[in-house]
Formats: C-alpha cells, sequence, structure tokens
C-alpha cells in the first residue's frame, strides 16, 4: 500500500502542477485578450491571439507528454522494486527448502508423495479402463538419486529412475507415457506456484 500510495501523491502532485499552469496561462491570456482586444481589435491582435492560442495548446501538449512520461516512469521504477523484492524472497526460500531437503523430515516427505503418486496413476488408470503403468520414470536431482530404494518401497510398483538437473531445490517428477501424465512433486514448481499468490498477498501489484 506504501507504494501505491506514494504513487497516488506522485500523480497528484503533477496533476497540481498542470492545472496551476494551465489556470496561469488562461487568467494571462484572457488579461491579455482584454487589454489589447479593447485598444484594437485589427488583424495584427488577431493573429497575434491566435498565436498564443496555438501556443497554449502546444504548452498543453507538453505538459501532457512530460505526465505521461512521468507516471511511466514511476511505474517502471515500482515494477523494478517489486520484481527485486519476489527475487530475494524467493531466494530465501529457496535456500530454506535447500536446508529442508538436509533434514530427517525430508525421507518422510518423499515417501508421502510417492504413495500419492500411486494413487495418482491407480485412479487414471481405472478411469481410463487400462492396466496399472509398468512404464513410470521418477526424476530426481543428483543429490536425491540416494533416496531411490525409499521412493520405490513407498510407491510399491515397477519404476525406474533417472537424473533431471533442472530440479534445482528437491522432490521429484513421475511421468507415465502410456497413461500420458506427468506428477509434478518438486519443491521447485511447489515454490514457482506460489508468486501469485505472493504478489497479491503483499499488495506489490501494480495497477
Amino acid at each position: 500500500m506504501a507504494n501505491e500510495e506514494k504513487l497516488a501523491k506522485f500523480h497528484q502532485a503533477i496533476n497540481h502542477y498542470a492545472m496551476e499552469q494551465r489556470e496561469k496561462i488562461e487568467q494571462e491570456v484572457a488579461a491579455f485578450k482584454k487589454k489589447e482586444l479593447e485598444e484594437a481589435s485589427n488583424e495584427v491582435l488577431a493573429e497575434a491571439y491566435h498565436l498564443i492560442q496555438k501556443e497554449m495548446a502546444q504548452m498543453r501538449g507538453r505538459i501532457s507528454r512530460e505526465m505521461a512520461r512521468r507516471e511511466m516512469d514511476g511505474r517502471r521504477a515500482l515494477l523494478e522494486k517489486r520484481s527485486r523484492i519476489a527475487e530475494k524472497v524467493f531466494a530465501q526460500a529457496a535456500d530454506i527448502l535447500r536446508k529442508e531437503t538436509e533434514s530427517d523430515r525430508y525421507s518422510a516427505l518423499l515417501t508421502r508423495y510417492a504413495k500419492a503418486a500411486h494413487d495418482a496413476f491407480a485412479r487414471r488408470s481405472e478411469d481410463a479402463g487400462l492396466p496399472f503403468p509398468e512404464d513410470v520414470v521418477f526424476l530426481l536431482n543428483k543429490k536425491d538419486q540416494a533416496f531411490q530404494e525409499t521412493i520405490r518401497k513407498a510407491y510399491g510398483a515397477p519404476c525406474v529412475f533417472r537424473e533431471d538437473s533442472s530440479i534445482s531445490i528437491g522432490g521429484f517428477c513421475a511421468e507415465s507415457p502410456s497413461l500420458r501424465l506427468e506428477i509434478d512433486s518438486t519443491l521447485d514448481s511447489m515454490l514457482e506456484n506460489q508468486r501469485d499468490w505472493f504478489e497479491e498477498a503483499s499488495q506489490l501489484s501494480v495497477g
């Protein structure tokens, strides 16, 4: 909200300045017209008046463009700041999750995910009228290859394992080509899926 309030005050200040300049110009032109047209309504004065009107229009255009430029610069600055804050928060969250993969609780987490994967494949098989798949591949990062037997035991069905360097934090993807089903239980995806919620909850959106 602080960012939005600052942007609102910034817009208000620009609008106030533009209004003051417009009123000043209009007052000066009105006074000029009254004085000069009372003295002589001739072609030269009329031409001067039109020139003033043209200058006024150009000035209003310059003020409008300046307001638009400043507003765009303000929005760009807020977008950049929001991006920096979000990246810092998510980098810290990723570090916390990586430390969690080194704890005793991580094995239990992979066990729970493997059982959930088995249930998901079973439901898809039943819905499709197909046998339970025997072509399931678990994708793990290099560090988590040590948990193959833990996952195999919890999964309780034929499966193979493959290393996937795109998984940075932990967890796994389980794929069955025959069922055309991929189960993404990586901590990377779970963290990434929180970005929309984070921007809304932290009120960092830029309207």
